[in-house]
């Protein structure tokens, strides 16, 4: 008698090649951080994030139309918020005790990023929340992040599938007519915005799973990664979560991470990667008697790997190991 399957089991399916080679910008929740510090490490040419992590998708919207309309920031688009000087326009990680410094740290940020995408190869945008917040005092746009200021500063949206649509609808065109290869990969979080309540919560997904879709159909360069549907349709288990079970657990990131490896990386790309790793680990040992000549010859033969890498790959970078070396 045969058993039956005790999951339902979304199967990776290869779609593209993602090398070492190309460039790669990741926006928006937190599967654009799991993932893309994942890639860092691994020395893909990656930038991540620069306006910090992103929710909503006006928000995300905004920041890609302004890096395409290349409009730095000035002190005007910060407000002093609890000791702090904070941007609308970003996450709190920018968030800082002077102004000029956060200025320069956002601009910095802002121009790496828009260099970035006007040459980037595959765009990942990932939607946490159909739910937003306008500040009343300028309540044309979604801002990014609320920074802690008191909710009652603060007007509650809910956007639709066909609002969302049309917004990308324009920025994808802008973004091919500049970089007509660029490739554009959404995703949905699947973390639970359990502020929002299950019911509202699932209702955001639903609106952000249905605009993803319909973008996909339209536009030729866009295409969907299925981080949503991985933990809650294959996974479907608390146990996947973390403490909070709001956010997925270190084993369903690791999840999601394999079936990316397995839809992005062809065979000489997971080979590569391989190597990498293989020198990040070993300078992870620490010997218990550095000055023997066993270990002198081990950290020779890892210089050695990362010069036959960096030789026969140049976009290869390790500076920063060879500086811990």
């Amino acid at each position: 008698m045969q058993t039956k399957p005790f999951r339902t089991v979304l199967k990776p399916q290869y779609l593209d090649s993602i090398d070492h080679s190309k460039k790669i910008m990741m926006m928006g929740s937190c599967f654009s951080e799991h993932i893309g510090e994942k890639l860092a490490e691994r020395k893909f040419s990656i930038n991540l994030n620069p306006f910090g992590i992103l929710y909503h998708p006006l928000a995300i919207s905004a920041a890609i139309s302004r890096m395409i309309d290349n409009k730095p920031f000035s002190s005007e688009d910060l407000r002093f918020e609890n000791d702090r000087y904070v941007s609308f326009f970003h996450h709190g990680k920018f968030n800082h005790t002077d102004g000029q410094v956060m200025l320069n740290n956002i601009n910095d940020a802002f121009k790496k990023g828009r260099k970035q995408l006007l040459s980037v190869d595959n765009l990942f945008i990932t939607w946490g929340t159909a739910f937003g917040y306008s500040f009343k005092e300028a309540d044309s746009y979604i801002v990014a992040n609320c920074h802690k200021i008191p909710g009652n500063q603060f007007n509650k949206k809910f956007i639709q599938p066909d609002k969302i649509i049309h917004e990308y609808q324009q920025l994808f065109d802008q973004l091919i007519e500049i970089n007509p290869t660029i490739k554009i990969i959404i995703t949905v979080s699947p973390v639970k915005h359990l502020k929002d309540g299950l019911i509202d919560n699932n209702i955001s997904k639903s609106v952000l799973l249905l605009a993803a879709h319909q973008l996909k159909e339209k536009i030729e360069n866009v295409s969907y990664f299925p981080a949503f549907e991985l933990v809650h349709d294959d996974l479907r288990d608390y146990r996947f979560y973390s403490k909070d079970m709001a956010h997925p657990s270190e084993e369903a990131i690791a999840y999601v991470w394999d079936y990316f490896k397995k839809t992005y990386w062809d065979k000489s790309t997971v080979e590569l990667s391989k190597k990498i790793e293989d020198i990040l680990n070993a300078l992870q040992h620490r010997p218990l008697h550095p000055e023997n000549k066993a270990h002198k010859d081990f950290i020779t033969s890892v210089k050695n790997k990362i010069k036959d890498l960096e030789s026969n790959y140049p976009f290869l970078k390790f500076e920063k190991e060879k500086g811990s070396i």
